[in-house]
């Protein structure tokens, strides 16, 4: 049977806190060239990690002010300082992390941020994982016990 790219692989994480993505997935990426890339990891929800280009982070409404945050270190909006965003709306600083992938023998290796470590979930295997594309057609990271949980559920 062919690699096929709906077909979710299962790896964990090296020692280096890196997995491979399989030639397959990358191949779909038109992205992904040249020897580094920078790209970033969005955690969607707990176990659940969206691999995304600059150009997609910077064309999203809700993840280009954080995108600046990170790299220029530039606030978009100054507020009084009795205002707080809600805490799932100020919590996206957390959720999204700048990545390098590079090219290695010929595949791409993916760090795994170890802040994604500790926000994981706690009631399940944190190097394990799965590579697989969302139906929305992003390249998603899950953790395997999470896509394990989401897969065997109802569907209703």
């Amino acid at each position: 049977m062919p690699n096929d790219p709906l077909v979710p692989v299962h790896t964990s994480i090296n020692i280096d806190n890196r997995i491979t993505l399989p030639k397959h997935f990358s191949d779909l990426l038109p992205w992904i060239m040249g020897k580094e890339v920078k790209a970033w990891l969005f955690l969607v929800e707990s176990g659940r990690h969206r691999l995304l280009s600059d150009g997609e982070v910077q064309n999203d409404p809700q993840l280009e002010p954080v995108r600046l945050l990170i790299l220029q270190e530039k606030f978009s909006i100054a507020t009084e300082p009795s205002y707080a965003e809600h805490l799932r709306k100020a919590a996206i600083v957390a959720r999204l992390v700048p990545i390098t992938i590079n090219l290695h023998q010929g595949s791409w290796r993916i760090p795994f941020p170890k802040e994604f470590k500790t926000l994981g979930p706690t009631d399940c295997n944190p190097n394990a994982l799965s590579i697989l594309f969302s139906p929305e057609a992003y390249v998603e990271i899950w953790h395997t016990d999470v896509l394990r949980r989401a897969a065997c559920s109802p569907l209703a």
